[in-house]
Order: structure tokens, then sequence, then C-alpha cells
């Protein structure tokens, strides 16, 4: 596992939760049992930003070893910690159907923090 594959892999997930939020949040909404707002503006908000950072993730996996890679993937780290922190405090807490999301974002965090700590790659 590297970089690359770590980085495509998290493409793909802000893609996917992405484009749902922006395209059909009202299925979002019911699927975490939000009372949404009336527009769906925040849940359209929320898929524009998760598509923007598809698009940091997938540009990035290219990119050589340097620092600035090295902040996106520190960076892509801590959202997919909180992301996921969050899933499984709804998973147990609030008895929302997260586990899924908590599948999907630990293996993300396990990805990310074998890149940056087991088999760290070189900075150029």
């Amino acid at each position: 596992m590297n970089s690359k594959h770590v980085l495509t892999a998290s493409a793909a997930a802000f893609g996917i939760f992405g484009s749902g939020w922006l395209i059909v949040p009202g299925v979002f909404y019911k699927y975490w049992a939000i009372v949404p707002d009336t527009d769906q503006y925040m849940g359209r908000r929320y898929g524009a930003f998760m598509l923007g950072l598809m698009m940091i993730s997938w540009l990035a996996r290219n990119a050589s070893h340097t620092q600035a890679l090295r902040a996106i993937l520190v960076g892509s780290l801590v959202c997919w910690v909180l992301t996921d922190a969050l899933s499984l405090y709804g998973a147990l807490a609030l008895g929302l159907n997260a586990w899924w999301p908590v599948a999907v974002e630990s293996a993300l965090v396990v990805g990310f923090a074998w890149v940056l700590f087991i088999k760290r790659e070189p900075v150029a």
C-alpha cells in the first residue's frame, strides 16, 4: 500500500458520498435521520465540499513525495479520523445505521496511518 492507493480510495469515498449529498440530499437526510432544511441547502453544500476534497485527493495521488503531499496526507488522516469518530458515535450512542460508513472510514484511517507512520515514504 502506498500514498497513491490511499488517496485514490479516499477520492472514491469522497466522490460517492459527495455526489450523493449534492444530487440526492433527501436520501441522505433520511438515512441519517436528519430533519432537512426546506431547500436541502446544507446537504448540497456538504456534498460540494466533499467533491472538492475528492479533487484534492485525486490530483495529489500522482504527486511527488514532497512536504505538500505529506500535508495533504496528514490533513486527510485528520479528516477521516474525525469523521470516523462521529460515525462511530452515531452508531453507538444515537442508534444510527452508521456501521458501513464506520467500516469505510476506518479502512481509510488505517491506510493513511500506514502510509504516514508505518511504511513512510521519504519526502523529496
